[in-house]
């Protein structure tokens, strides 16, 4: 039956016991070993599996001597000076701190760890790198393929027009058919009369085509009277020439509100068909 934990501790402070156990430790260093508990935990572990009292890891000892009735190494593992930089020697002396000794010389080297966050952390930039280069592609193609447009965010509001009326400049003249003359009247006076009513409607201002011709015919008329006026003549009958009244012409005109509002509108981008503003 192995010793216990305890027993192994009590056995190092010993030369009878050092010496049963068969560890490659001076009276000095097993001193060191049995203060340090994890060092004896470590040092414990080792003897278990050297001595057979548990499976050894693989290569765990380079030879072996029968001592006592078990396997005992005739040294102390290669792998723990090495692994901790100093000798035996160096620990009993108190030259170097005192380590507890690897059970697995198999084990990977101290930078393996470090390699492996390595080729992680190359592969995870890597994987990034990719994306960014996907990413810088596509939004060149999004830019150079990019359709301008004019989006129209409020119509054009077109003009509106009301009516109005205006004068025209021009003028209309009616004749009432009414003469300005009486019979027996004299007929220098009866010419008088008439050319009254004719500077009144019919001179000085622009007619329209019916008010010309009207105007016409009284000056057509008064100057055949005046042909005719000689002493002593007098009016015998009316004739069909009247009053003249002229009033302004007007008409109607469609005149602008002044409401015309263009529309608002402003310069659209649509990216890859559907990023933007698309129509």
């Amino acid at each position: 039956m192995p010793l216990s934990y305890e027993e192994f501790r009590s056995s190092l402070l010993s030369d009878e016991g050092l010496q049963a156990l068969g560890l490659p430790l001076t009276a000095a260093e097993a001193q060191r070993v049995q203060a340090d508990d994890q060092a004896s935990r470590s040092w414990y572990d080792y003897w278990l599996t050297v001595s057979g009292q548990a499976t050894p890891p693989a290569a765990t000892v380079a030879a072996t001597m029968p001592l006592g009735g078990h396997d005992l190494p005739t040294s102390a593992p290669t792998a723990y000076p090495a692994a901790y930089g100093a000798t035996t020697e160096a620990y009993a002396t108190g030259a170097a701190p005192f380590a507890t000794p690897p059970l697995d010389p198999n084990a990977p080297p101290a930078d393996g760890t470090g390699r492996t966050s390595r080729a992680g952390l190359w592969i995870a930039l890597s994987i990034v790198g990719a994306l960014l280069l996907i990413a810088a592609i596509v939004t060149v193609y999004a830019v150079v393929t990019a359709r301008h447009w004019t989006k129209v965010d409020v119509p054009e509001k077109p003009e509106t027009f009301h009516s109005e009326e205006y004068e025209t400049g021009a003028y209309l003249v009616a004749d009432d058919g009414v003469s300005p003359c009486y019979v027996d009247q004299d007929w220098t006076d009866c010419i008088a009369a008439m050319e009254a009513q004719y500077a009144g409607a019919c001179a000085g201002v622009e007619l329209v085509p019916t008010a010309a011709d009207l105007c016409a015919q009284h000056r057509a008329e008064i100057d055949r009277m005046i042909a005719e006026d000689v002493d002593g003549t007098y009016v015998a009958s009316l004739g069909d020439f009247g009053h003249l009244t002229r009033t302004p012409e007007t008409a109607t005109r469609q005149v602008s509100n002044d409401d015309y509002e263009p529309a608002v509108t402003h310069e659209a981008v649509c990216y890859l068909g559907f990023l933007g503003e698309c129509e």
